[in-house]
């Protein structure tokens, strides 16, 4: 396939397409292209070969060794590149699936008043800017987890829930290994750096898979944005860490996050006609460029790989 036709249709979140006058946006639509196509070359020339999507035995093939510490690709169900996926590291923000998954487990009730302690307002960024001693619906809430991903919200839910956020995170761990996360222990919900905690890009496959049949999250990773009030009257907006969505062609979630420990981290889900991927990328440094180019690779595979194409 041709770089331009691989280009077509294509917003990256790092190009503004807001320019007035044809000039500008003829401009605009060729750094654009650029762009695109740079994203495109790290995919296409991080590995030397062009390999087949996976092997028969299962094991997945280092197509972008630069990519990330650890990666996981998944192609119409069929984990198909990957790097160190086995190797422990902390999740980051990718944790709070795993937090959504165990507070809608549990008597979820999107309509539940949650109050905001003092621990809950003083979570470190990425926050809202909730006060202490303020309530909002528990709904509102869990959308500031996974939209924002914000602690301040993750940390008066996790708290409501279990007493503690200590108590929570004993819950994320049995229910972890209900899941088959074995490589994966928890001990801050809301994904913060803390000895012990760590998972890998295989666990964090499956959480993200187990986490998108929950039509809750399903919705909420999907939002470009979403707003909510507190009881105090205080009114919030807030936009999704999720830079892909709206941007990349048949992005519909998940879930960015970011530690000093963890990196840079991101998980993708895109459908585009009958074909899925699914994208891990723990400690990426420039993951947006890198996921839109392993995101067009992949469904260049996919549609290479259908029966239709051969």
């Amino acid at each position: 396939m041709k770089p331009a036709l691989r280009a077509r249709g294509i917003r990256l979140p790092f190009v503004a397409f807001a320019d007035r006058g044809a000039g500008r946006r003829r401009r605009s639509a060729r750094r654009a292209l650029l762009q695109v196509l740079a994203a495109v070359a790290i995919a296409t020339l991080a590995h030397g070969a062009v390999a087949a999507p996976g092997d028969p035995s299962g094991v997945p093939i280092d197509r972008y060794p630069g990519a990330a510490a650890a990666y996981a690709v998944v192609i119409d169900g069929r984990l198909a590149w990957g790097r160190a996926i086995d190797a422990p590291r902390p999740p980051a923000s990718l944790a709070k699936l795993l937090t959504a998954i165990v507070l809608l487990d549990r008597g979820w009730d999107p309509q539940e008043q949650i109050p905001v302690s003092a621990t809950a307002a003083g979570m470190p960024a990425a926050r809202l800017g909730l006060r202490a001693g303020d309530s909002l619906r528990a709904g509102d809430a869990l959308a500031a987890l996974l939209v924002r991903s914000a602690n301040d919200a993750c940390a008066a839910l996790a708290e409501h829930a279990a007493g503690s956020l200590g108590a929570f995170a004993a819950r994320m761990n049995e229910r972890a290994a209900a899941l088959g996360m074995r490589a994966s222990h928890f001990v801050n919900p809301c994904g913060l750096d803390a000895p012990g905690q760590q998972s890998t890009a295989r666990d964090l496959l499956r959480l993200a898979q187990a986490a998108s049949e929950h039509p809750v999250i399903a919705t909420a990773v999907a939002q470009r944005s979403a707003s909510l009030a507190t009881s105090s009257g205080q009114q919030l907006r807030f936009d999704n860490g999720n830079l892909l969505l709206g941007r990349v062609d048949g992005v519909v979630g998940m879930k960015s996050g970011f530690t000093s420990n963890a990196g840079r981290c991101l998980i993708a889900l895109a459908r585009r006609g009958t074909h899925q991927v699914w994208l891990v990328l723990l400690d990426a440094p420039d993951r947006w460029r890198v996921a839109t180019g392993i995101l067009f690779d992949a469904f260049d595979h996919a549609v290479e790989a259908s029966p239709a194409a051969r």
